[in-house]
C-alpha cells in the first residue's frame, strides 16, 4: 500500500471592507467588516459564521494585527500602539460546526483608559484546526493528500475622539520608459485615521495640451501607512518636454491632493526596477 504524501496549503484571505458578508472556501462570515466606537466603554458585536463545507469542522477564533504594505498587500505584523488585537475577547473562542450549520460568535473590546484620539485596528481570524483534505494520484506512483487551511480575516476598526484623515504626497517621479512614460507616486498618511484614495494622471506636452491620461489606482491608507503607485502611460511620446500631473481624491478630503513633475529622460537612481 502506497503511503500518501501530504502537503499543507495555507490560504490567507482578508475580507474586503465593502461587502456586508463574505463566503470564502470553508466558512461564511457576516458581517465582513466591523467598526466600533471605543468611547462607548466596552463595545461589543456579534459575527455569524457558517460552515459551508460537507464536513464537520472545529474552528478557533483569534486576533492578529496587520498593515497594508507599500504595494498594497495585506501583511500580519506584531501588535503596535494602533492595534486592537490585545483588547478583543471572543465567546466562544473555539467551536465546532456541522455541515451548513451557523453560530453566533460574540466579541467584545476592552480598551485601556486614556486612549489617544484616532483609529485602532486588528483582524479577527477564524482558522479551521483541521484543513479540508482532497486526495489524488501524483502520476508518479504516489497518492497525494492536499490539506487546505483557509485563514479568514475580518477587519475590525475602532475609533475614539477627533479623527484626522490627512494624506500627503511624499514623492512624485516620472521618466521615459521603452514603452512610454512611467509614473510613480508615494502617498503617506500623516493623520490618525484611514482614508481611501483614488488617483488619476495627465501627461501634458510643452504647449499645455493633455496628450495622455489615466488612473493611478485606488486603495486605503491606514493611519501612518504609505502606499506607492506605479503606472505606465503607454504611448510613443516624441522628443520634447512633458509634464505629469497627478490628482488624488477621497471622501475624507476637503480638497484634492495634487502635484506635478517634469518627465525625466531616465529613471532616477534607485527607481529603475521599482514595482515592475
Amino acid at each position: 500500500m502506497l503511503k500518501p504524501m501530504r502537503f499543507i496549503i495555507a490560504v490567507l484571505a482578508l475580507c474586503a471592507v465593502l461587502p456586508a458578508s463574505v463566503v470564502h472556501a470553508s466558512l461564511g462570515i457576516d458581517p465582513a467588516f466591523i467598526e466600533m466606537d471605543l468611547e462607548r466603554g466596552r463595545p461589543s458585536d456579534v459575527i455569524t459564521v457558517t460552515n459551508v463545507t460537507k464536513q464537520e469542522t472545529r474552528y478557533r477564533a483569534q486576533t492578529v494585527h496587520f498593515i497594508y504594505t507599500k504595494d498594497g498587500n495585506f501583511e500580519i505584523v506584531e501588535p503596535d500602539g494602533q492595534s486592537l488585537a490585545p483588547w478583543i475577547k471572543f465567546n466562544p473562542k473555539e467551536f465546532v460546526l456541522a455541515p451548513q450549520e451557523s453560530r453566533a460568535i460574540r466579541l467584545s473590546v476592552i480598551p485601556p483608559g486614556n486612549l489617544r484620539d484616532g483609529e485602532y485596528w486588528a483582524a479577527l481570524r477564524f482558522e479551521p484546526l483541521v484543513g479540508i483534505v482532497s486526495t489524488g494520484d501524483s502520476g508518479e506512483g504516489h497518492s497525494v493528500a492536499i490539506e487546505v487551511i483557509t485563514n479568514i480575516n475580518v477587519p475590525v476598526i475602532g475609533h475614539v475622539g477627533k479623527l484626522d484623515h490627512t494624506v500627503g504626497l511624499a514623492d512624485l517621479q516620472a521618466w521615459r520608459d521603452v514603452d512610454g512614460i512611467r509614473i510613480l507616486t508615494s502617498l503617506k498618511s500623516t493623520g490618525n485615521a484611514r482614508a481611501r484614495v483614488k488617483g488619476t494622471y495627465e501627461v501634458v506636452d510643452a504647449a499645455g495640451a493633455v496628450v495622455a491620461e489615466g488612473l493611478m489606482g485606488e486603495d486605503t491608507l491606514l493611519a501612518g501607512g504609505e502606499r506607492v503607485f506605479v503606472r505606465l502611460a503607454e504611448d510613443d511620446f516624441p522628443d520634447g518636454e512633458f509634464t505629469v500631473r497627478v490628482r488624488y481624491t477621497s471622501d475624507r478630503f476637503e480638497e484634492a491632493l495634487a502635484g506635478q513633475t517634469t518627465v525625466r529622460d531616465d529613471a532616477p537612481d534607485g527607481y529603475a526596477d521599482v514595482l515592475r
